[in-house]
């Protein structure tokens, strides 16, 4: 998992957002979020997710306290279908 926050509130994700990949990003990526809104999470360059990585988006709604939905831009069908199995369409507005 890779990952940058932008100066406008964009944090991009990148490669596998996965159970086996995310625990060695998961307290870095925590500490860049604690004091930081962000506006939208660009999930173009996802390779792979799992629910693990939908537990990454929903992370960033508790960074954001609660506000929802979180806009995701270039969600892959394998997210949408991920969002839609765990019902949490209503927390993520996937475009």
């Amino acid at each position: 998992m890779n990952y940058q926050l932008a100066d406008d509130g964009t944090l991009s994700l990148a490669g596998s957002l996965t159970r086996s990949a995310i625990p060695a990003q998961w307290d870095s990526l925590n500490r860049l979020l604690k004091d930081k809104a962000v506006k939208q999470v660009n999930v173009a360059d996802v390779k792979l997710i799992d629910t693990a990585g939908v537990a990454v988006l929903l992370e960033v709604i508790k960074h954001n306290r609660g506000s929802v939905p979180l806009v995701c831009e270039g969600a892959s069908e394998q997210l949408r279908q991920i969002v839609t199995v765990s019902g949490v369409e209503h927390l993520l507005s996937l475009s």
